[in-house]
């Protein structure tokens, strides 16, 4: 469902908050011409020894995610953001690194928001980033829900470079504890596969305590185990806590972890260590804080 639309499409930047070396990443707070707000990130991929932007879809976000600072914000969901709005951000972005070190090397709809939601605008900021040759590339996240991707797999429908579709649950009631308006994965993984033999995917699972007991590794492995090579990465995310979220992190990360890289053969599992909670890593986390949107909390209890 569309959100209101914005009155006008200018965009300027409201906050920054750059990481401590050697991460070199910085978070961006946007503000629109109707006082909508949302983030992007500049980050720092060593890999490449160039930049990428984490990008937002909307101004808020509907979904209602438990791992997620924007759920917990006083105003989790605003509206869509327009094309010309997403553009914009990304242009600002692409002016402080560009004469460094060239275009952004990929621009990830990763940040607030999920593109799935707002597909029209998210598309037409795409083809307009990669046509004035902002970033080489477009990537999209996910949490990929089956009339989304079944429009996906339609004739001539376009496609970013790369996916990353968010699992976090073996089965329909754990991934809803995380995700609540999730698919069951028995139902959306056969259409993901399908996605994947036309570009590459990779799985996000995050991993807290209620997902990562000795049952959901058995759970998981046989769940993704007759989709081995079909599927780029299965990434394995530390959760980072925010305020308000009732989950935790899991004190058997480590074990989970190689119980799936043991138990999962044909595939290529790794582990994604959310860095930076000192400086609102969280999507929506530093929106909430700079705004005061986000609900109280005594000072360092998510430090712990």
């Amino acid at each position: 469902m569309e959100g209101m639309s914005a009155p006008g499409n200018s965009v300027e930047v409201l906050s920054t908050l750059p990481s401590e070396a050697p991460d070199r990443s910085i978070k961006y707070v946007f503000k629109t011409s109707d006082r909508a707000t949302f983030e992007a990130v500049q980050l720092w991929e060593g890999e490449h020894q160039a930049y990428s932007v984490c990008m937002s879809a909307q101004a808020g976000c509907r979904y209602g995610c438990t791992h997620c600072a924007t759920t917990f914000a006083r105003t989790p969901f605003v509206r869509n953001l327009q094309a010309e709005e997403i553009t914009s951000a990304v242009e600002q972005l692409d002016e402080e690194v560009r004469t460094q070190q060239g275009p952004l090397v990929w621009v990830d709809f990763s940040g607030v928001g999920d593109a799935a939601a707002n597909w029209t605008h998210v598309t037409a900021a795409a083809r307009t980033i990669v046509g004035q040759e902002l970033a080489r590339e477009v990537k999209v996240t996910s949490i990929a829900p089956q009339a989304w991707v079944r429009n996906l797999l339609k004739p001539k429908a376009w496609l970013p470079d790369h996916f990353m579709f968010s699992l976090h649950g073996a089965d329909a009631a754990q991934r809803r504890v995380v995700i609540p308006r999730a698919d069951d994965p028995s139902t959306v993984l056969p259409l993901w596969a399908a996605v994947a033999e036309m570009r590459p995917v990779r799985l996000n699972y995050v991993l807290c305590e209620h997902n990562t007991r000795p049952e959901d590794e058995a759970a998981l492995i046989d769940l993704l185990a007759p989709y081995a090579g079909r599927f780029l990465l299965l990434r394995l995310s530390s959760f980072n806590p925010v305020h308000g979220s009732p989950l935790r992190p899991s004190p058997r990360e480590e074990a989970f972890i190689t119980a799936l890289a043991h138990g999962l053969n044909g595939w290529t599992v790794s582990h994604h260590l959310s860095a930076g909670r000192e400086t609102a890593a969280a999507c929506g986390q530093l929106r909430a804080d700079i705004l005061e949107l986000a609900p109280p909390t005594r000072p360092g209890a998510l430090r712990d």
